[in-house]
């Protein structure tokens, strides 16, 4: 499939960058929020000395049955390594981004690799084996051919360097961005805000263990936070429905629109997870000027800095106990919000994509 040329305008004298894009078909991880985010930062760029290519690709099939699944492993191998790296060369290209932890099997041009996390390796219990095995063998052989590694955090960094043995001076953090919300300020509504897919690392039956727990014993002044949850899919899902009761509500997977209301109008936002390579909901939420309660662990301090509550005992217990101190001060929370939106506006798509073109004009021929 055609790639998406950033420039109108196309001078011989433009080194073609190829950008494996095909992730932000496939659905809204945070994965494809980074490609879709620097893709159009690019475009506003515009280099003068860079041709950037965005290849889509096919998009995936539905995810139905154990068939569609192997179907889905058949078109991204076949995509991914053959091709891409057949696309690159036609088109003459310089260098080869794969902005989605793995790379072409071979490729014509030197190559870049992102790194979004090792979560695999780290709560490998939270994986089937075969992705495990599957993301290891493409992880490993691509961080070790590409020229450059590019991690979102430094923690990511400091796992491909302990686990992956990536050497430092091949290493470079480029963090995620957000976009600013530049719409008025909206009166905060009593109710706390979880954002994700409900999967084992994420501890969603935790915390909804640990709300109810707060609700039933919060006073009426400030009114109890309700807890809502925007998310779907993950092996925990049917479990964290059985758990939830009238005081949470999960509306599954909600639109961007919904999600930057939710981000918006919510007291606070709760993000038990047990490892992020980045954590980008804490980053979206901060930048609305919404508070973060995040664990303290992998990559969100990172993202929190001193604008952040922890929670250093993610147990239902400790959730509850974490809720009732937070959730008390609500002038302290409303300041919180407004340190998170000032943290945030230091993470921008524009600078994720000034230093990604450093590293294609350092790897291209």
């Amino acid at each position: 499939m055609p790639g998406r040329r950033h420039s109108h305008v196309a001078r011989p004298d433009r080194i073609r960058i190829v950008v494996d894009a095909r992730i932000a078909r496939r659905r809204q991880t945070g994965a494809a929020i980074h490609v879709n985010g620097l893709r159009q930062a690019i475009g506003v760029i515009d280099p003068p000395d860079l041709d950037v290519r965005f290849l889509d690709g096919p998009p995936g099939l539905p995810r139905r049955s154990r068939l569609t699944t192997v179907g889905n492993l058949l078109i991204d191998l076949t995509w991914t390594h053959v091709a891409v790296p057949v696309r690159a060369r036609a088109l003459c290209a310089g260098a080869v981004h794969a902005p989605f932890n793995w790379a072409p099997w071979w490729s014509p041009a030197p190559t870049a690799v992102t790194v979004h996390d090792l979560a695999w390796e780290r709560v490998p219990g939270t994986f089937p084996a075969g992705f495990r095995r599957y993301a290891r063998l493409f992880t490993r052989r691509s961080v070790r051919r590409a020229q450059r590694v590019i991690a979102v955090s430094e923690a990511t960094g400091r796992d491909l360097m302990d686990l992956y043995r990536v050497p430092a001076a091949k290493l470079c953090t480029i963090p995620n961005g957000v976009a600013a919300d530049l719409a008025p300020p909206r009166a905060r509504e009593p109710f706390v805000l979880a954002v994700g897919e409900i999967e084992p690392r994420k501890r969603i039956p935790d915390l909804i263990a640990g709300h109810r727990a707060y609700f039933r014993g919060a006073p009426a002044d400030p009114p109890p936070c309700r807890l809502v949850i925007a998310g779907s899919g993950g092996s925990e899902e049917r479990r964290a429905r059985d758990l939830a009761g009238p005081e949470c509500a999960m509306l599954g997977r909600v639109d961007d629109a919904t999600l930057t209301g939710l981000y918006r109008t919510a007291s606070l936002l709760v993000y038990p997870s047990s490892y992020e390579g980045f954590g980008l909901p804490v980053l979206e939420a901060m930048a609305h000027g919404c508070p973060v309660l995040i664990t303290r662990n992998s990559s969100l301090p990172e993202v929190g800095g001193d604008a952040a509550y922890y929670l250093d005992d993610p147990a239902p217990d400790g959730i509850a106990r974490a809720l009732a101190e937070v959730l008390a001060d609500r002038p302290a929370l409303a300041g919180r919000g407004e340190r998170s939106r000032a943290r945030a506006a230091r993470f921008t798509w524009a600078g994720v994509a000034e230093a990604t073109l450093d590293v294609y004009r350092e790897i291209a021929r």
